[in-house]
């Protein structure tokens, strides 16, 4: 078999040359402008992704109904609610927001109202769901409520016929409920409106309009979409089987009736919202003019303006979609590196993957399609005026349609062909002559820009001047020893701007300084710098964008960032482009522009309420209530608190400080605070939030006490002072007066005889005889039955006495012991003592076994 192989190159050429066409087609038509998109479905928190209607409160929560139950986001996460937080169902279709502050919801399946309060507390049936169950039909639904002052309930809908009522004592009436016609020759049906309190309801006669209520004969069938919305002069929007307008005049027009809407919202007098089944949702004026479409193939069931100026779009089938900045919108979602415009205001774009690109009427042609999937630069020439562009290792002239360089390059310089080409590795080459002459430099060429015959060099060790062939790095000042990676010159002010990777940007003229994080910079590591005029400069970095302001006459100057907390696709910038009043945008993910006067309209500070949602003790949770007090050891405390900023939800910073013990303010993320060990005493808990650096007026104070341990209270030291004293009184009374009351009776025995110094008497009768004797003369007694022997220093005397009564006869009783059962001493005689006797006038009496312990009496 013979193979033609020019036949086949040719066949492979004309394939590549085709699908080249159809890649050039495509870019040409199939990139288009979009928002920036952000999408919540069931992977990210929501009970489901079939969402039905969207109501934002007034502590900044966007509450979702779905066919699973309530749920509300707080810009970090969804909470949500079921038949087990009291929902009568879980099929939940609309919010019916009310002048008193409640928020109607209407369950589908148990046909039932019930409320939340804007201070969210639960939630609440309506006090008369029996009467409106008995009202409705299986196929029924309730489209529309409004409640007047007096508590009175108005309801229509599809398939109701009529106005229901229900008074706040329960009493139901039916207005505008007569039926013409039948099923078999058809019902006269027309739609009910009450604009001032944006009621619609179907009647099925033919009423005529009054000042209070409208009629409206459309020519399409009800369904279950049904609904209305009021415009300025007196227009009204309404939904049968697709969109229509009646105008004051009374004029019925439908607007594109090839589509099929799911429902309909007034944003303000002139525009109004309507979503569509797989065809994506539009903003209309008054006159019908689409202003903005969004969501192509989508569902959109409901659109909501947040208060901070974002778009929500509820789905039948993929959740919710947020746009944060409408006002952002991006053209290519493909890593852009390179970015520059010529003079007739196109723009055009490098890819990362070596692509060159056009943008034309906010669509792409290709240019060029890279081979190596390497970055692609592009520049345009003023001088010349011819743009220029490089990818794989070749620097071509677009508009001359001429190669000029075969090399490798890392940078196309701002000022090209004036007269540098390009920078890489240690060499940058110019323009002499229509020759290109290469110059080497001791170190890695960033980037170069040329200024009054001087060239300025951007390396890895900071800059350098090359002038009269002679090269001096600038070491004066430590802000030029770091690397730059872009450097740009304005010759109308003989400025020179530099990118670097530790300092910002350094303005380099009269005068050297820096500008960095601490003016304004969203990063001290910029990669790019951009000259719009002589007051106007732009600093891309891998935390966002930088817009510095220079007032003319004056040497202060302004910074204002824009990130993606504002919107933008990425944070992570390549280059910036003006056209007009549109700045253009490369960034890892995508191209992306807006207009200039965004940056004057912009409000990243916005925190729309900050709330103590919990407070821990000990890891439990309690009653947050002003001045709490807590035991000593419950002293782990712990604060939960909530900022709702949906736009800024992760750059908000937590102030917070016990006011008691701190002096200054502590910062973080995290919503939880916690203290983890706190000393008795009386604490104030404040806390603020801060956005990007700017602090909000909201701030959340609590005060509570943590009671010191009993024995730290005051009724602790009283008591302890009176058991201290009771003690030392007890002390006393038991070791003293027991242990020690044979010490205690001797000195109470000496202290009697100081105070009683002169001689006592023991009277008693002997024989008949009465005698009074000296006590101090008696030696000892000794008994003998029933009589006892007195001894004496002079002779012995017996009476009539047993020995158990004699002591209590004497005068002077403490200076007598019992030693024996016969024997009583007196103390002050006895002249020495053993273990078992004393010896009173060399006279050894015996001492009982029972009585060794009264030994312990007799001190010498």
């Amino acid at each position: 078999m013979v193979i033609n192989i020019t036949f086949v190159k040719n066949h492979i050429f004309l394939k590549l040359q085709f699908t080249f066409l159809i890649f050039i087609i495509f870019l040409q038509t199939g990139n288009t402008q979009e928002f920036i998109y952000k999408n919540f479905s069931i992977d990210e928190g929501l009970p489901s992704s079939e969402v039905y209607d969207m109501y934002q409160d007034k502590l900044g929560y966007i509450w979702f109904a779905t066919d699973k139950g309530l749920s509300r986001y707080n810009g970090y996460e969804f909470e949500n609610f079921t038949t087990k937080d009291s929902l009568p169902g879980n099929t939940i279709l609309d919010f019916y927001p009310q002048k008193n502050g409640r928020v109607y919801c209407y369950e589908y399946h148990s046909k039932s109202l019930f409320y939340f309060n804007s201070n969210f507390d639960g939630f609440h049936n309506y006090n008369y769901n029996h009467l409106l169950r008995e009202q409705l039909a299986s196929n029924q639904v309730l489209k529309s409520i409004h409640f007047d002052e007096s508590g009175t309930l108005y309801v229509g809908g599809y398939g109701i016929k009529g106005l229901i009522k229900i008074t706040s004592d329960g009493i139901l009436t039916q207005d505008y409920n007569h039926i013409e016609g039948d099923e078999q020759n058809g019902f006269d049906i027309k739609l009910g409106v009450v604009p001032e309190k944006n009621i619609v309801f179907a009647v099925y006669s033919d009423y005529q309009s009054s000042k209070d209520v409208i009629f409206i004969k459309q020519k399409n069938n009800l369904t279950s979409r049904l609904d209305i919305v009021k415009l300025k002069d007196n227009q009204i929007i309404f939904l049968d089987e697709k969109l229509g307008t009646r105008s004051k005049d009374g004029i019925i027009k439908y607007y594109n009736e090839n589509l099929n809407p799911t429902g309909i919202k007034r944003i303000n007098d002139s525009l109004f919202f309507v979503g569509y089944y797989n065809n994506g949702a539009e903003i209309r004026d008054a006159s019908g003019k689409v202003h903005q479409k969004f969501l192509p193939n989508k569902s959109v069931s409901d659109f909501l303006i947040d208060k901070e100026g974002g778009y929500w779009f509820s789905t039948l089938d993929d959740g919710i979609y947020y746009i944060k900045n409408p006002k952002i919108k991006t053209l290519i979602n493909s890593h852009i590196t390179s970015l520059t415009k010529d003079d007739k205001d196109y723009l055009f774009i490098g890819f990362n993957n070596g692509n060159i690109g056009k943008i034309q009427n906010r669509s792409i042609k290709l240019l060029y399609t890279g081979k190596n999937n390497n970055v692609a630069l592009v520049q345009f020439d003023k001088n010349n005026k011819s743009l220029l562009g490089y990818s794989d290792a070749k620097l071509f002239n677009y508009t001359s349609g001429k190669s000029i360089i075969n090399s490798f390059a890392n940078k196309l310089p701002e000022n090209i062909g004036h007269p540098i080409l390009k920078s890489s590795n240690n060499t940058f080459a110019i323009l002499r002559n229509d020759s290109i002459i290469h110059y080497h430099i001791n170190n890695h060429v960033h980037d170069v820009s040329y200024l009054n015959n001087t060239f300025y060099i951007a390396t890895s060790s900071g800059l350098l001047i090359k002038k009269n062939n002679e090269s001096t790095p600038q070491r004066f000042l430590d802000s030029l020893n770091v690397r730059i990676d872009d450097i740009d010159v304005s010759e109308q002010t003989n400025t020179i701007y530099m990118a670097t990777q530790d300092a910002g940007v350094i303005v380099y003229n009269d005068s050297i300084y820096s500008i960095n994080k601490d003016n304004g910079l969203t990063n001290n590591i910029i990669n790019e710098v951009h000259i719009e005029n002589d007051s106007t400069v732009w600093a891309c970095s891998n935390t966002g964008l930088n817009k510095i302001s220079f007032p003319k006459r004056s040497k202060k100057f302004s910074v204002t960032t824009i990130t993606t907390s504002d919107g933008l696709l990425s944070n992570d910038i390549d280059d910036i482009e003006i056209i007009n009043d549109t700045v253009w945008v490369a960034t890892k993910k995508g191209l992306c522009f807006f207009e200039k006067q965004f940056l004057d309209e912009k409000n990243t500070s916005i925190i729309l309420s900050l709330s103590l949602k919990e407070v821990n003790v000990n890891k439990e949770k309690i009653i947050a209530k002003e001045k709490s007090k807590l035991n000593y050891n419950a002293n782990n405390i712990e604060f939960k608190l909530q900022a709702i900023s949906l736009k800024n939800s992760y750059n908000i910073n937590y102030l917070y400080r016990l006011k008691e013990i701190d002096t200054t303010w502590y910062s973080t993320k995290n919503r939880t605070i916690s203290f983890p060990s706190l000393s008795p005493g009386k604490y104030t808990f404040q806390s603020k939030v801060a956005v990007n650096g700017k602090i909000s007026n909201q701030e959340i104070v609590y005060s509570f006490q943590i009671l010191p341990p009993f024995w730290k209270r005051w009724w602790f030291y009283s008591l302890s002072v009176v058991l201290f004293i009771g003690l030392i009184y007890l002390f006393f009374r038991i070791r003293v007066l027991t242990y020690n009351k044979d010490i205690v009776r001797e000195l109470m025995r000496l202290a009697i005889k100081k105070l009683k110094p002169n001689d006592q008497f023991y009277n008693f009768r002997a024989n008949g005889v009465d005698f009074k004797i000296p006590t101090n003369q008696i030696l000892y007694i000794n008994s003998q039955g029933n009589y006892l022997d007195i001894i004496t220093t002079k002779k012995t005397f017996t009476i009539r006495c047993k020995i158990g009564d004699f002591i209590d006869t004497t005068p002077d009783s403490l200076e007598y012991l019992r030693v024996h059962r016969s024997y009583i001493i007196r103390i002050d005689q006895v002249s020495s003592k053993g273990k078992n006797w004393v010896v009173i006038n060399e006279q050894q009496i015996p001492v009982g076994e029972t009585y060794l312990h009264q030994l312990d009496k007799i001190k010498f």
